[in-house]
Parts: structure tokens; sequence; C-alpha cells
């Protein structure tokens, strides 16, 4: 594999309590707790890939699920523990970020984050309206949210994300609105503000399917109604569906829109590490999503072990994709024009001078044709210092704009 002397680390904990109706993440409903044996795994996989991609210090690490939550106290801290020193750094990641459900979460749990140097919490609250909550079977109440927040707001002196959600069945207008200004009197300093969205194989979209009434435009109605609230208590959209005070956004996130490698680690996690030296390409990875497989494999490697350091990347766990300079190119483009910041064009051209392209990312995108409609419409803003991005009218027709880009 290529070196990678300074990357991100996803971190995926695929178990859940229950799952949500409208969730295509890759999680199992395991009830209360996570095997002790899966966080070694993480741990010795982690060590693999700091060991084969030559990494010297991650740059962030992000713990996702499923719910990381469920992970016991000495379990939080064994798991980071052993995470920053798989790289070998006496550096701490700048960044390290753990989710959390408000249901499963804990004042030893909290402290155990705070003791094992996670700088940031993301929360999912998604709703305070209980009726919307019970609609899509997520496991928790308005309740028991606001505890968590209260737990927080009192223990808890880092940064912290909150998630909303818009569109969900049983929820009307007023009572999504009521929840965003609640949840905005809380001290949070990032918001992921999002619409819901039907996701083909889930339980919620064979409800639909079945005739259950749920209103597209109504969804996209509440989100821009909450987007007004998020702006006006001071965070500023920065992406999509993200929203920040000043010096808060979401390192890791960024890294995915910058096209920097990140490895993934744990059963379903998705990695890729990428070469511009030559003809770009990249070495995409998903490992398997066989909870026993995995585990099994990666606690058996014995991690101190010169032979299982070296073992052939062929017995890995994983599938593997190779992509090519045609698809980095339009990744490229389609990450970063998700963002306020936009695509710079010095960057484009460092990436994809070489690649069947002329590195002119103003023909690229169109500068006398699509970007011109685009900008024609009010869709973009002014190109400064070579940068082209989407004004926060034009994120909202990313997906339209790209369509016509390929």
């Amino acid at each position: 594999m290529d070196s990678s002397p300074e990357c991100s680390l996803y971190v995926h904990i695929p178990f859940c309590a229950s799952k949500c109706d409208y969730c295509d993440f890759f999680s199992l409903a395991k009830g209360s707790s996570v095997a002790p044996g899966y966080v070694r795994a993480l741990v010795n996989e982690a060590r693999w890939y700091a060991s084969a991609c030559s990494v010297e210090r991650w740059k962030t690490i992000y713990i996702g699920g499923g719910t990381p939550s469920l992970l016991e106290p000495e379990s939080i801290e064994s798991l980071i523990q052993g995470l920053v020193e798989a790289s070998g750094s006496r550096l701490s990641p700048g960044e390290i970020t753990l989710e959390v459900n408000p249901q499963s979460l804990t004042e030893g749990k909290l402290a155990a984050a705070k003791n094992s140097g996670v700088t940031r919490l993301s929360m999912g609250i998604q709703s305070l309206c209980d009726n919307a909550l019970k609609s899509v079977h997520r496991n928790c109440s308005s309740k028991k949210a606001l505890e968590a927040l209260e737990l927080v707001n009192s223990k808890w002196n880092g940064s912290l994300n909150l998630d909303v959600m818009a569109g969900l069945p049983g929820q009307s207008r007023d009572e999504y609105l009521n929840s965003v200004e609640k949840i905005l009197s809380w001290n949070a300093d990032h918001i992921s503000l999002y619409t819901l969205t039907i996701e083909d194989g889930t339980p919620l979209a064979r409800r639909i399917e079945h005739g259950e009434f749920w209103d597209e435009d109504e969804a996209d109605a509440q989100w821009m109604l909450g987007r007004d609230l998020v702006e006006k208590a001071g965070f500023k959209q920065y992406e999509v569906s993200n929203f920040a005070k000043k010096g808060f956004e979401s390192r890791h996130n960024l890294a995915y829109w910058r096209q920097e490698n990140y490895i993934g680690i744990g059963a379903g996690a998705t990695g890729t590490v990428y070469s511009f030296d030559g003809e770009p390409h990249a070495l995409r990875w998903t490992d398997t999503t066989d909870i026993s497989r995995y585990t099994d494999f990666w606690l058996s490697t014995d991690t101190a072990s010169e032979r299982d350091m070296t073992r052939d990347e062929r017995d890995l766990p994983r599938d593997v994709e190779n992509l090519d300079a045609e698809t980095l190119e339009f990744e490229f483009l389609m990450m970063a024009l998700r963002t306020l910041e936009g695509v710079s064009e010095d960057e484009y051209r460092r990436r994809y001078t070489r690649a069947g392209w002329n590195g002119n990312l103003s023909e690229r995108l169109g500068e006398n044709g699509l970007w011109k409609k685009y900008t024609d419409k009010g869709m973009t803003t002014p190109v400064k210092d070579g940068r082209y991005a989407l004004n926060k009218k034009g994120i909202l027709f990313l997906n339209s704009f790209l369509r016509e880009l390929i």
C-alpha cells in the first residue's frame, strides 16, 4: 500500500440497541453491550494499517456507528488509547470524535471519553418530538434526549455536535421548528441538519412502498426553515448539511471532502488511500460485514509479530476496489462542491493535470457553459483566487449540477 504519514482514521462500531427504520448504515441490533473482543480486534487492525501505510500520526479519529456509546467506559478508554498508540506517535490527533446516543450515554462513559482524549462528541438527537421518534422506531425519547443534553452541559467541556433531522413521519412543521429551537438552546458549537432520505431496502422505504404517506416537499421546506434558525443562532453553513461556530468545523469530515487519505477499520468500514504521483489512482476497501469473520481474523493477528505486519494483503477480510483517474477526478469535484469553500484551481491542477485533463478547472466546470448557467441563476459565488464554489442556494441543486457535469 502507498505510504500516508498523516491520515484520518474512521472506526466503525456496528452495534445498536435497536435499528431505526430509516438507517441504511451497516449495523446490527445487539442489545446493550459490545463484546470486548471486537474492541481488541479494532486496535489490531489499526496497528496493521499504521504499519502498512507508514502512518506517523492520525490527523483525526472518528468513532462512529452504529452506536459507539454502547461501549462500556473501560472499553472506550482502552479503544482510544490503543488507536492513538497504534501510529507510534506521541502526538495526539488534532480531533477525536465519539458518536453517542442519548439513550446509552452515562456519566461514566462521558468521563471515560474525556479521560481518553476525546475532543468532540457527536450526539444524534434528530428530534424532540416523541411521535416522530416512535414513528421511525428510534430508541430514544425526548425526555431521555434532554437528560443527556443536561449531562453533557454539566460534565463536558469539549466540542459538541448535535444531529437534527427534518421530514420525519409524525412530525409537523411546528414540532420540527420547536425541536430545532430547543436544541439550539444548548451549548453546541456544531449542528448537522439533515433531511430524511428514503433509502432503498430500509423498513421505512418498505412502509412507503406499501402506501404510507410521506411528503418530500414538506421535508425540504422544514429543512430550509431549520437552516434559517440555525444561522440566526450564529452558526455558519460550510457544507450541504453542516453548520459550525467559527473554528469548530469537523476536521474529520473536511478530510473526506478534500480527498485526503483515511483509513477505515471495523466491520463494514471503508477506507481510501490516494496517490497523485504519476497517474492518479487510489485503493478503496470495505471490511467484511461478517462480525465473526472480522473479529476472528484480527484477534488472531499478533501485532508484535513482523510476520503479521507484512502478511499478504490478499488475506485481509475486505473487498478491494482500485479507482482510476477519471473516477477520482469526478469524486474530487463532487465532494469539494459539497462545501461552501468549493474547489481550488491550484489543487485541481496539482492533482489532475496528468490525468487526461489539461488542469484547467474553469474549462472543466464550463465557465462559459455549465458554470455560467448556474451563475446566471444566482447559484455560485464570485470566483476569487481561482476558487469555484456553489452558494447556499446552489448546493441545494448540487445533484443536478453533477448530473450535467458528467
